[in-house]
């Protein structure tokens, strides 16, 4: 069974890796996320939470790898450090390899690689 957090995160890093795509490293409540779910970021001014897919995850910490696609992600691009989000985390299924036998093979490309890391 699936929970979902409504959650308060601080912006500790949000750095680009590209011209177009960032890192962000966030510190709050990481209980309930799971390898290859995604969280919704609540962005002031915009009707429609964010939706980015979980990089990594440690105890009290949340990175997310996020494509400048469009206002939103411009606008998260240009946060600080400090800055607080309301985040909607556990989001998702996640990725279940029981049935993948001992060497499965993972595919994506673009930002789509970082919601494997953790695998």
């Amino acid at each position: 069974m699936a929970f979902h957090f409504l959650s308060v995160f601080t912006i500790t890093k949000n750095t680009n890796l590209t011209s177009n795509v960032y890192i962000m490293t966030l510190k709050g409540d990481t209980q309930g996320i799971r390898c290859g779910q995604f969280v919704n970021i609540k962005l002031d001014g915009f009707y429609l939470r964010r939706p980015i897919s979980v990089c990594d995850y440690a105890e009290n910490s949340l990175t997310l790898v996020y494509k400048v696609v469009g206002k939103g992600t411009e606008a998260m691009s240009l946060m600080t450090p400090s800055t607080k989000l309301d985040i909607l985390t556990g989001l998702g299924n996640g990725y279940d390899l029981s049935d993948a036998g001992e060497k499965p093979v993972l595919l994506g490309g673009g930002v789509g690689v970082p919601p494997m890391y953790n695998l």
